[in-house]
């Protein structure tokens, strides 16, 4: 798995590629915890993950709650078929805005 943080107008984009499982989440909660800025949106841009876990799921949630708790928006871009449907199974697409490009964004 790889991560970059990169600028989009005014969001960080976290760009994820690879897998995110029990293997990689520990390497992309410790980029969130220490790259994160507190005062810009966040877009999570997952169009290069082909599998997510539910530890990569809960991750997910995690991030929502602390994007939440900082007062900015989060939105997810490119979330792969099979994974959006296991968090529409799962309860989980619900407490997220997903896009299927940056350019989808209103505003950005």
């Amino acid at each position: 798995m790889q991560v970059q943080l990169e600028a989009y107008g005014h969001w960080q984009v976290i760009r994820v590629s690879g897998q995110i499982d029990s293997k990689t989440v520990g390497e992309l909660r410790d980029f969130i915890d220490t790259e994160l800025k507190p005062s810009q949106p966040v877009a999570l841009e997952l169009t290069d993950v082909p599998f997510m876990s539910s530890a990569g799921l809960r991750t997910l949630l995690t991030l929502q709650r602390k994007t939440q708790d900082m007062g900015v928006d989060l939105v997810l871009i490119g979330v792969a078929d099979d994974i959006a449907d296991t968090m529409k199974v799962t309860g989980f697409y619900q407490f997220f805005t997903v896009y299927d490009s940056l350019q989808a964004i209103p505003g950005a």
